[in-house]
């Protein structure tokens, strides 16, 4: 009865969704598995499987002369949402939690994976503490900001209100007194931030943050048949069209990163207008 799973309680649901992630990415769970990354015993470990298996009992089938649990073919997860990045940090070189740290050739990866990062500069924890600290608490803060159209570093006001991630980089959305206008700061070209726990309210409502458009995205009239068909599947496109919803603010780095190429040098997408 002590072993008994209670799968209200937030350890043993994460013990019970990391068993449907294992069957799911690996295709076998051990009683192993559970005891060296969770430190319970056999017995709790053969408790949380059987306690999964009546959540799921289509999940898997024991194996008793290889002394585990096999995954089935027509396994479907019930707890978690499947996410190849997450299997790819868990189980090909990323910690406990499934958070995805990196490797090189010499790691536990052992070459089955490679990620191509960008060459991005981060903002440091105290600049990014802090504006955080002004987009949640509302506060007007100045910044020392290097200007890439001046390329000079200036201080100036600002009243955040929103925060942006453009795919590569984070900005902070914003209210500059200097241009009274509303703009986007990359948080790595914030070298500087004062302490501030002054209030501020908005001028004026940010309308390029708050309306939303529709991007609808084809494939270029240039592909071939083939291409074009590949390009569909690719994205996922019903009827030849895939429609992404967007921040009008966030409009242009999403055109961005849509400027996608084929191998051969033709686009692969063109909007429509």
């Amino acid at each position: 009865m002590g072993n008994k799973t209670n799968d209200r309680t937030w350890a043993a649901a994460e013990r019970l969704r990391f068993i449907e992630t294992c069957a799911w990415w690996k295709g076998v769970v051990q009683r192993q598995d559970l005891g060296d990354l969770f430190g319970i015993s056999m017995a709790q470990a053969s408790s949380d499987l059987q306690r999964y298996l009546e959540l799921n009992l289509a999940a898997f089938v024991y194996n008793l002369r290889q002394k585990r649990y096999e995954a089935t073919a027509e396994m479907q997860c019930v707890l978690t949402k499947p996410r190849l990045d997450e299997a790819v940090a868990r189980f090909l070189g990323g910690d406990s939690r499934g958070v995805w740290t990196g490797w090189d050739e010499e790691s536990e990866g052992g070459g089955r994976v490679s990620v191509l990062r960008m060459p991005v500069r981060e903002a440091g924890a105290v600049v990014e503490r802090r504006v955080f600290l002004a987009v949640i608490n509302r506060l007007r803060i100045r910044v020392r900001y290097a200007s890439v159209n001046s390329g000079k570093e200036e201080w100036r006001w600002l009243r955040p209100h929103a925060l942006g991630h453009n795919g590569a980089r984070w900005h902070v959305r914003a209210w500059c007194e200097k241009n009274a206008d509303f703009r986007d700061f990359t948080l790595s070209r914030i070298a500087e931030v004062e302490w501030s726990r002054e209030e501020a309210e908005q001028p004026m409502v940010d309308q390029a943050w708050q309306e939303w458009v529709t991007l609808k995205v084809r494939p270029h009239h240039d592909l071939s048949e083939d291409q074009r068909k590949a390009v569909e599947r690719d994205y996922a496109m019903r009827n030849g069209v895939l429609k992404l919803k967007v921040r009008k603010a966030m409009e242009g780095y999403l055109r961005d990163r849509l400027g996608l190429a084929m191998a051969d040098g033709k686009p692969a997408l063109r909007l429509l207008e």
